[in-house]
């Protein structure tokens, strides 16, 4: 998969989320400056990218973007913490669950006229919502 987002001969930017790790950021600058004809590295992990700039005459072009896109899926490739993963993906299916029953419920329910529990159903609606917002928070703004 390619992470290359823009590349001219003598330079090539990369950019990805799991860039965002200043731990990620340090391993991969190690790979890149160890790549030849590589004449410096600089990373942002705020933006997850990372600019690489290299000597053209030396390298072609399209063999320093095989070999960075190379350095980049070692480096990406790393295991996460699945688990964290898993229990985060099933925490917002059942929030989407709740969310929809809970609406169905509460539409059902303004409909037959009772006030009380179409608000109480409102509020389930809402909180399974702030939950499937921040399970997407880093999202949310991009």
């Amino acid at each position: 998969m390619t992470r290359i987002v823009a590349a001219i001969p003598g330079r090539i930017r990369i950019r990805d989320g799991g860039l965002r790790q200043p731990d990620r950021q340090d391993r991969l600058h190690l790979a890149l400056a160890a790549l030849p004809g590589v004449l410096s590295c600089r990373g942002n992990p705020v933006t997850g990218s990372v600019v690489v700039h290299y000597d053209a005459a030396r390298v072609p072009a399209a063999r320093m973007e095989t070999l960075v896109e190379q350095a980049v899926d070692a480096e990406l490739a790393l295991p996460r913490d699945k688990a964290a993963i898993g229990r985060r993906l099933r925490i917002n299916r059942i929030a989407k669950y709740g969310m929809l029953g809970s609406l169905g419920a509460s539409l059902a329910l303004a409909a037959a006229g009772n006030k009380r529990w179409h608000a109480a159903t409102g509020i389930v609606f809402v909180a399974c919502l702030g939950v499937h917002l921040a399970t997407h928070r880093r999202q949310l703004l991009r």
